[in-house]
């Protein structure tokens, strides 16, 4: 009998907002799959999360981008067929694994240099570089991602592989439940009806558009809110929210468990989602997954994850958010259309095809050798 293969997978980023809803999306799949899998985590994620004793766990606390991450990574690494690290963290030196495999889902640092520090900036550019040299094949989440990459490292293209993200449809599906719907909105104090936007607090998520236009819209329908899910904890440059939150109109959320998310997105009027830059998108997969209509940015990677599913405005232009807001508010016609369109687009997202074209591609690798 044929021995299996083994994957070492650098998990540690698993709590993590985008990066660790691609690995804990992908880690639901790999479970299942014909691969020995190690995982590289910190023990404290397993409580609540037992489905990950499916796993061979090796434990560690080492702070990501930290020196001492890459002293301690070769070493904990074991011997194995192919290490897959979901982000562009790799470890430098050699390690024992014959392939390895990485993600680059952006490359924000640079494409946003000024946002960063000297030292930050040549860390970024230096460890996707890396990435792009030592793995045997590099993954990126969006076309628009990898011509991003291509701007930057020109002569890996033959490495990129282009996969986009994937949604569990099964878990992110309409709740036809009132009383959870009901006892959620209750706990979470939701208004009755609100605008949403979803995501981590830096400045290139452009949060701070989306209150300026709720402000505008907010003066002619009083009864409007705008809910905010998302944290602003060890972030570079985040925007400063305290100083919106003095408005009782604004609700600011953290720490939102996945079965509260959709009941959050499903009560809501709209995501207004207009990101300066995006490698994905997951809150506009989402969104559409809980059918809920999506406004989002004409720019970056959106547009090709959306198609005709969303509205797309100027995230520059704060009376152009407002004027989408007022239309999605007044017009229940464009919302029916967009809704229509959106579920057809997100049977491109499914999760399971995400995993698939992953443990595709790694089988492609090992058998190379």
């Amino acid at each position: 009998m044929n021995k299996k293969k083994s994957i070492c997978i650098d998990a540690r980023m698993i709590n993590n907002s985008g990066i660790g809803r691609y690995i804990q999306g992908l880690l639901k799949g790999f479970k299942n799959s014909n691969f020995k899998i190690y995982l590289i985590l910190n023990k404290n994620f397993l409580t609540g999360n037992e489905w990950l004793n499916n796993f061979e766990i090796i434990h560690s606390d080492v702070k990501i981008y930290s020196i001492k991450e890459q002293i301690v990574l070769p070493f904990l690494i074991p011997k194995c067929d192919l290490f897959f690290s979901p982000h562009f963290n790799i470890p430098f030196f050699k390690i024992r694994a014959k392939k390895r495999v990485a993600t680059i889902h952006d490359v924000y640092h640079l494409a946003f240099a000024k946002d960063f520090s000297f030292l930050e900036r040549w860390y970024a550019k230096f460890f996707i570089k890396q990435t792009l040299k030592k793995s045997s094949k590099v993954i990126t989440v969006s076309n628009f991602s990898k011509i991003e990459i291509l701007k930057y490292f020109k002569k890996y293209e033959e490495k990129l592989n282009v996969i986009h993200n994937g949604v569990d449809l099964n878990f992110f599906n309409f709740i036809e439940d009132e009383i959870l719907i009901n006892k959620t909105s209750d706990k979470l104090n939701l208004p009755g009806k609100y605008f949403l936007f979803v995501g981590n607090l830096k400045k290139h998520k452009n949060l701070q558009n989306v209150i300026r236009s709720f402000e505008i819209l907010e003066k002619e329908f009083n009864d409007i809110n705008l809910v905010i899910v998302g944290n602003n904890k060890n972030m570079n440059n985040p925007i400063d929210i305290e100083k919106f939150l003095l408005k009782d109109k604004i609700l600011w959320l953290e720490n939102i468990s996945d079965n509260e998310l959709k009941v959050i997105y499903q009560k809501s009027i709209a995501l207004v989602f207009p990101s300066f830059y995006e490698g994905f998108g997951y809150p506009a997969i989402e969104a559409f997954a809980m059918k809920t209509t999506a406004i989002v940015s004409n720019f970056a990677s959106l547009p090709e994850i959306c198609g005709n599913g969303a509205i797309y405005v100027n995230p520059f232009d704060i009376s152009n958010i407002y004027e989408v807001m007022k239309k999605i508010l007044t017009d229940e016609n464009i919302k029916k259309i967009l809704l229509a369109a959106s579920d057809v687009k997100l049977k491109n997202f499914n999760i399971e095809k995400c995993i698939d074209k992953h443990l595709n591609l790694f089988e492609e690798i090992l058998n190379e050798s």
